[in-house]
């Protein structure tokens, strides 16, 4: 069960290097800021990733069946 609060001690160097991206990027002061719009926005990348790969399937399938068709001919 998640408890209503959370502290962290401690960020390995790449771990502040990301929130530190993060927080420039969406102009984000702190890391209890960026931790919390990483939340809301988790919802809307994954299904935007999920679109994106459906994307590349489709091309990869078109890809393939023009190498198909020029190799037998």
């Amino acid at each position: 069960m998640i408890k209503n609060q959370a502290y962290i001690r401690k960020f390995t160097p790449r771990q502040k290097a990301l929130l530190e991206e993060i927080a420039t990027a969406e102009n984000i002061k702190s890391a209890k800021d960026v931790f919390l719009f990483l939340l809301e926005a988790y919802p809307d990348m994954k299904n935007e990733i999920a679109r994106l790969n459906r994307i590349i399937q489709y091309k990869q399938k078109k890809i393939d069946t023009l190498r198909a068709d020029t190799c037998t001919e």
